[in-house]
């Protein structure tokens, strides 16, 4: 074996590992689906929402009890409860997979379809929707947006954190919406230079890339951006990840990145989202100086 296939093969184990670690392992199996917060049942929200944010994961992890649905719900905690409509999507039968690969193409082929079936059954006239995908979940989104796009009227936001695209990938498809001409379709990429190599390093050509390396404050973490895209929603770090909300940056270029991109965050915000070039060399954010 090659040292760089030896290299590879390494990044796969720690990449497995620490997303069992940052997840707290395989703890329970719950339904999948689109599950949303503050309430238990979907009937319940059919034919009502307008706006819709949903978060997914990527490979090994789960929903129900995980990041995702304590992104939602910090979401839900920012917006206006009649017009948005918050949740978390679960696929973890597929991403509970053997290798990255597998996962990604189960979240294109099979939970992406399914993610976007269960967001027309909210509603007939949907006015926004804003998807969030976390590494091979990336692929979830971007499918579920591609036929949205087809399905509804409605303006799209996909937020890719550290996208993963597999050998012989084309990264170009992450984001290749192909909305109509009179809706609003922008996409975002938040990425780290971590232990995965190549994988989830991409300046994509469909999104505006941000890189957020440097204002990582431990190890270069994979999960990271997920962390980060939280602490811009709340204001700090998730509890237990041991890192200094003083030293949150969310500014970059002297534009303000993360959830402040968002329509839920802000009309002028997601006006000024829509102006922001896409396929451009990332954006790199900064470490707060030191006084």
């Amino acid at each position: 074996m090659s040292g760089e296939s030896m290299l590879k093969l390494v990044a796969i184990i720690v990449f497995a590992v620490m997303a069992v670690v940052n997840t707290g392992g395989c703890k329970h199996s719950e339904p999948e689906g689109l599950q949303f917060v503050g309430t238990d049942k979907l009937e319940q929200k059919k034919g009502e929402a307008k706006n819709v944010v949903v978060v997914t994961h990527g490979w090994i992890e789960e929903g129900r009890g995980g990041w995702v649905e304590y992104t939602a719900a910090a979401i839900q905690k920012r917006v206006e409860p009649n017009e948005w409509f918050c949740g978390y999507f679960d696929w973890h039968k597929g991403a509970k997979s053997l290798n990255a690969t597998s996962a990604a193409k189960y979240a294109r082929d099979i939970a992406g379809p399914r993610l976007a079936e269960e967001i027309m059954k909210t509603g007939g006239d949907l006015g926004h929707i804003h998807l969030i995908g976390h590494s091979s979940g990336c692929w979830v989104i971007s499918e579920a947006a591609r036929i949205l796009a087809k399905e509804t009227k409605a303006d799209l936001h996909l937020t890719f954190l550290d996208a993963y695209v597999s050998v012989f990938w084309e990264e170009s498809l992450l984001g290749d919406v192909n909305a109509a001409a009179d809706v609003n379709c922008w996409v975002e990429q938040y990425y780290t230079c971590d232990y995965t190599l190549g994988w989830t390093q991409y300046d994509l050509s469909m999104a505006h890339n941000v890189d957020v390396t440097d204002i990582d404050q431990k190890l270069k973490d994979h999960n990271f951006p997920w962390k980060w895209y939280y602490a811009t929603v709340t204001g700090k770090y998730p509890e237990g990840y041991f890192l200094d909300d003083d030293k949150l940056v969310t500014r970059g270029g002297g534009v303000e990145y993360g959830f402040a991109r968002s329509r839920e965050a802000s009309i002028d915000g997601w006006d000024e989202s829509l102006k922001l070039a896409v396929g451009n060399k990332a954006v790199k954010m900064k470490k707060k100086a030191r006084r």
